[in-house]
């Protein structure tokens, strides 16, 4: 059934695997929050970086099960131009990843602040490390993949997968509506959407989904990791104070997309993906 509608209908598709995956994210979190109020848990102790690993397991499972179920579970094997290789052409989002740490690290450190501890810390880099891996199974290995089998490794093709499936990433973050206030869920909407075509350009130029898996689960850690480290701010928080700034990620993301999407370069994407797409 999964594999016959994306072939006939792969936009509907993809909507459909985004509505699927949220949906078992909110279904888990229900019935985890239901169990710890049969067994009277204390929520105030409840370590929430191990709650929302759980939750995102949940979510790649979802995942792998439409890449299976369409034939395309490969795609976890998939070499492309190597890792490193891959790190080199996703260069520019590490190295904003490396200047956001330090200047955390540097100038964002509370005053007399404690770090939480190790267990935590763990759990920290643990569950941020798992929103990479669901996000990006489900964005870039299943919608933005099926996107552009869909419209073709032209220029145009390339382009319009790229667009797409970042504006399916970015909408994706309009549930943090339920936690955050509305204005910021708005402007990480916009940023997740200019990041997710980013994302989905350095997968069609690599070929390898690993690559981005690493790149958004350093990107999220990075953007949290006081909060992580010093327990000080969460990422409803967070995303509560985003504000206008955020609207120069739609720049700051689109032009390296450009650059990477370039004429001279677009051989490298259909290197990778021209056996999937037909003719």
């Amino acid at each position: 059934m999964l594999k016959r509608l994306r072939k006939a209908h792969p936009i509907l598709f993809c909507v459909l695997a985004e509505v699927v995956f949220l949906a078992s994210l909110f279904v888990t979190d229900l019935v985890f929050t239901i169990a710890l109020v049969l067994f009277r848990a204390d929520f105030a102790s409840i370590d929430t970086y191990l709650y929302s690993t759980l939750q995102e397991l949940v979510g790649a499972m979802v995942a792998v099960l439409f890449l299976v179920r369409t034939d395309r579970a490969g795609l976890l094997r998939r070499r492309g131009s190597g890792f490193f290789n891959g790190l080199l052409v996703g260069m520019y989002p590490l190295v904003f990843i490396g200047y956001n740490a330090f200047g955390s690290l540097v100038l964002g450190r509370p005053e007399n602040g404690v770090l939480q501890p190790a267990a935590r810390i763990c759990t920290f880099l643990v569950s941020m490390a798992m929103v990479g891996v669901a996000e990006e199974f489900i964005f870039r290995g299943v919608i933005a993949q099926t996107l552009l089998e869909h419209f073709g490794t032209s220029r145009a093709g390339v382009w319009k997968a790229c667009l797409l499936s970042g504006v399916l990433f970015g909408a994706a973050h309009l549930t943090n509506i339920l936690s955050s206030a509305p204005f910021g869920v708005l402007m990480q909407c916009v940023f997740a959407a200019s990041l997710g075509t980013l994302f989905a350009a350095i997968y069609f130029r690599t070929g390898n989904l690993w690559v981005t898996v690493f790149l958004h689960g350093a990107m999220d850690i990075s953007s949290m990791l006081i909060g992580g480290l010093y327990g000080t701010t969460t990422v409803a928080d967070a995303v509560s104070g985003y504000d206008a700034s955020m609207l120069l990620s739609v720049l700051l993301y689109l032009i390296p997309t450009a650059v990477l999407l370039r004429k001279k370069k677009l051989p490298e994407v259909q290197l990778y993906w021209h056996q999937y797409v037909k003719k």
